[in-house]
């Protein structure tokens, strides 16, 4: 895959740079896609890993709840269901969420 590599051209008339805000904007449309994306992924993971938990080590609870029964289910309660398959996927999971936090819209820098 090749990348589009920003140019600094100057003008003729003057020291300036200029900046071609487009391609900020597109890049910042872009990286807000792909993190609603990651968004959209983490929230299916949050959902599977209370479903497996349900088919496997809360299945006795979860058969004793009436059809419709809301319930508040905790990050705490899903992370210690002692299903090591839901404990890696917690650190997928984790890992969207520390990427999220880190993630910066490019602001252009104007000299």
């Amino acid at each position: 895959m090749k990348t589009k590599e920003f140019e600094n051209v100057t003008n003729k008339h003057s020291d300036a740079k200029i900046i071609d805000f487009k391609d900020y904007t597109k890049y910042n449309e872009k990286l807000l896609e792909i993190m609603e994306l990651a968004r959209a992924l983490g929230d299916e993971i949050y959902d599977s890993m209370f479903q497996l938990a349900c088919l496997d080590k809360w299945k006795k609870w979860d058969e004793s709840q009436p059809i419709g029964a809301e319930i508040n289910v905790t990050d705490d309660m899903l992370r210690n269901t002692g299903d090591k398959n839901i404990d890696l996927l917690w650190q997928i999971l984790d890992k969207i969420m520390d990427v999220e936090d880190q993630i910066r819209v490019i602001k252009p820098k104007v000299e």
